[in-house]
């Protein structure tokens, strides 16, 4: 990881955040009358230590029929006391996240912000974020962005699940097979997705400090002010098993603990819920 001058902290919070990462920007992929999708970029978010995922990235960059940039993840293994301090706390919004975030998962929010910040540093009416464990369908990815530019004015963050974890929900645009939809459940796993210039400074607001993992507070439309949508079918596969797993690893956890986890995450997922679905109730009632 390299880190820019200020910290990791300063970049990301501070007046200039967002920018000083060192990047390896690559113009790759071929759309499908052989040229590039012009005006549209994907950040690839790879953790440098993670060496087992570089074969993986440079597939996924040879797929994108995009711009696309490796853009460093944060590892949070690396951060200082007081650069922790800085960006997350124990509990900020409701419901109360039942758990204490690991270093790794602080460092994988870090990153998405680093992505967000890059999206309003750049201008960019949207970009694509992707973590380094997916995979692309190229037909399929290029079928969404055409509906995601067709029906900008509905979006502002489209989720591509991972394949296998595709909710239901009420469709909102449709082009062919490729649709948006709004979920009924609210998903989790970050790994791919649009986002744009406004979702990015919303979410970049509302997150100095964050207080839960960058999946789960996405769910909170009453908090964030976006609308959760999902972009499908997705193009999309999670490949981390392949690669050498998941690169968030918690600390051995002794009986109690695992009970607690237990107890406490289907009590906090019927709460999100809830309240996501208040909320959406809220957003389709005529004002």
């Amino acid at each position: 990881m390299v880190t820019p001058p200020g910290g990791v902290i300063g970049a990301l919070f501070g007046p200039n955040r967002g920018r000083g990462f060192v990047s390896d920007p690559r113009i790759s992929g071929l759309a499908r009358n052989g040229h590039l999708l012009s005006g549209i970029k994907a950040f690839i978010l790879h953790l440098e230590r993670a060496a087992g995922r570089a074969p993986t990235v440079a597939a996924l960059q040879s797929a994108l029929p995009v711009v696309s940039e490796i853009l460093p993840a944060i590892d949070g293994a690396l951060l200082e006391a007081h650069e922790v301090q800085a960006a997350y706390v124990r509990e900020r919004y409701r419901p109360r996240y039942p758990f204490a975030l690991g270093a790794n998962e602080i460092g994988v929010f870090l990153s998405h912000r680093a992505a967000w910040a890059r999206i309003v540093d750049e201008r960019l009416d949207f970009a694509v974020v992707l973590e380094d464990d997916a995979a692309l369908d190229p037909a399929l990815f290029s079928a969404l962005v055409e509906l995601a530019l067709g029906e900008r004015r509905k979006w502002d963050y489209a989720l591509m699940p991972a394949a296998g974890l595709e909710p239901k929900g009420s469709v909102v645009a449709q082009q062919g097979e490729s649709r948006l939809v709004r979920p009924y459940t609210p998903p989790l796993r970050a790994i791919a997705q649009f986002v744009s210039r406004a979702a990015a400074e919303r979410l970049l607001a509302v997150t100095a400090p964050f207080d839960r993992p960058v999946d789960t507070f996405l769910q909170m439309n009453w908090v964030t002010g976006v609308t959760l949508m999902a972009a499908l079918p997705t193009p999309i596969r999670d490949v981390s098993r392949s690669t050498g797993g998941t690169t968030v690893q918690r600390k051995r956890l002794s009986l109690a603990e695992r009970l607690h986890r237990e107890i406490m995450r289907p009590v906090y997922r019927a709460q999100v819920l809830a309240l996501y679905r208040r909320e959406a109730l809220k957003a389709r009632s005529p004002r």
